[in-house]
């Protein structure tokens, strides 16, 4: 059995963490083709150099979906790939489903199961089409399982390993430092409904601007995505006046501002689950979320855009201070779980 799995943007190069280290552990042969979706190095190459693997196959033109396609299907063919691995929502996962599908080789998608119940987002259609096409289904947490046994004609087998943040955190926990000494709130801000609305980002940066007092600091790696919308809508860095905005900064500084954070504000579904991870309580500016339970736990709520809502969850959740939940997303060893679950239910799918 040789194993492609498709990677484009920097959570999916982390995510995948575990599953490498599996991988090599148990002599498996890999391929890790990348889409060229990320291409600043800071969000590729020095990710991918921090995780201790790269990728064997970079996409060599401009990213573009249609042709990342063809140029998996190929990479298939040529290196006599039996299944590929993709990650939950991206388009990279789209990407390598597809490319599965017409390649007649089969498809494992780990983060299987997640759903915001919104299908005007692209990451939701992109779920329901890889759980739909997988042969393999690998959940987070049991909620996820059982909310995929419900889906009718799914062709694919469940498995509920957990999260393989749990394997990444555990195993680079020496290099999550505390980055400051005062209480500060931690943001990140970077998703398509978000950036897509010049009146949302006005109204967001001036919210948060006016809820500096309550820290001592706020801190705000913008993503490229969020930096080229205030620069295409022509907002000023003035809305921003008391946020310490800062760039996109490597994943282990990242952890480590959220691992000590008062409060985070994110859009991020991996930031929601890591926040819950490390027991600092979020706020998440978005109508839903595909983490319910974070919300269940009272770790995360959502606040949407308005900004009414944003203050008074920013000051209802800053106030919980950090504390332990329950481990809804499971143990340390979920990329070896995967790898093995592959090993033992591995079938030839071009004879499926």
């Amino acid at each position: 059995m040789k194993i492609g799995i498709v990677i484009g943007t920097r959570p999916e190069v982390m995510k995948n963490y575990a599953i490498v280290k599996a991988l090599r552990a148990a002599n498996l042969e890999f391929a890790v083709l990348h889409t060229n979706q990320h291409q600043d190095p800071l969000l590729r190459e020095v990710v991918f150099a921090k995780m201790g693997y790269m990728p064997d196959f970079i996409y060599p033109y401009p990213y573009s979906i249609g042709a990342a396609i063809d140029w998996v299907s190929k990479i298939i063919r040529t290196q006599q790939i039996d299944l590929i691995l993709v990650n939950g929502d991206t388009a990279a996962s789209i990407v390598g489903a597809v490319a599965a599908v017409y390649s007649d080789v089969g498809l494992a998608h780990v983060e299987a199961g997640l759903r915001a119940y919104d299908n005007r987002m692209i990451e939701e259609r992109n779920r329901i089409m890889v759980d739909s096409a997988a042969h393999y289904l690998f959940t987070y947490t049991q909620h996820h399982a059982e909310y995929l046994k419900k889906i009718p004609d799914l062709r694919g087998r469940i498995f509920n390993v957990g999260n393989t943040t749990i394997d990444l955190i555990h195993d680079f926990s020496a290099e999550l430092v505390k980055p400051r000494a005062d209480a500060y709130a931690y943001i990140t801000l970077h998703r398509k409904e978000f950036t897509d609305s010049r009146t949302r980002m006005v109204d967001v940066f001036t919210t948060l601007n006016a809820l500096a007092d309550e820290f001592d600091a706020m801190i705000f790696p913008m993503h490229p995505r969020t930096r080229a919308a205030m620069k295409n809508y022509g907002l000023s860095f003035d809305l921003l006046s008391r946020i310490t905005v800062i760039d996109p900064v490597e994943p282990f500084t990242s952890l480590s501002y959220e691992k000590f954070a008062s409060l985070i504000i994110t859009d991020s579904g991996c930031i929601q689950e890591e926040a819950y991870i490390f027991g600092v309580p979020c706020v998440t500016v978005r109508n839903n979320t595909e983490r319910p339970e974070t919300i269940k736990a009272g770790a995360n709520v959502l606040a949407g855009f308005s900004p009414v809502v944003i203050r008074d969850k920013v000051c209802a959740q800053k106030s919980l201070g950090q504390q332990q939940f329950p481990p809804v997303y499971g143990d340390c060893g979920v990329g070896n779980r995967v790898v093995q679950t592959l090993r033992q239910h591995f079938i030839n799918w071009r004879d499926y």
